[in-house]
């Protein structure tokens, strides 16, 4: 098991595709990491990316963009050794600094994406997360699902 095993989760209500592109720019990891060698093992278009990392540490990073209602969850994910090995508080330190670099740039990324839209409103373009109105509750309520929604009978 890698030193560093770091993995973050963020929401962008933005294309998925086109966060895709963005994200999987090898210019824009040069710019973020520049202390790490990113090489891509596996491009997965929309999925995203996975490198093999050397330079400042060793191991693997991932991209996994996972379309969610109308946007996309970016799980990110540094598993590496360091190339000068650290031990328990320079550790933690370093883990926190490579977390506090990707949560700046990838949330200064996503104000960028979500620039116009207030919190709650849904993407412009983008369809409603719940298109049938089926299993809407009658009374205006949240939505229920068939197998949980009592019968008439029992009511």
């Amino acid at each position: 098991m890698p030193q560093l095993d770091i993995s973050c989760d963020d929401l962008v209500v933005a294309d998925p595709a086109y966060v895709a592109e963005r994200l999987g720019s090898d210019t824009l990891w040069r710019e973020w990491w520049p202390d790490l060698t990113l090489t891509p093992s596996e491009r997965r278009g929309v999925e995203g990316v996975r490198w093999s990392v050397t330079g400042a540490a060793t191991g693997t990073a991932e991209w996994w963009l996972e379309a969610v209602r109308d946007g996309v969850v970016v799980h990110w994910y540094l598993r590496v050794d360091p190339a000068n090995p650290v031990r328990g508080r320079a550790a933690e330190r370093l883990k926190e600094r490579y977390v506090a670099a990707y949560r700046e740039r990838l949330w200064r990324f996503k104000d960028e994406m979500e620039e116009g839209r207030a919190a709650g409103e849904r993407r412009t373009g983008s369809d409603p997360a719940i298109v049938s109105g089926e299993d809407a509750d009658p009374s205006g309520g949240p939505a229920v699902a068939p197998s949980t929604r009592p019968s008439k009978g029992k009511r």
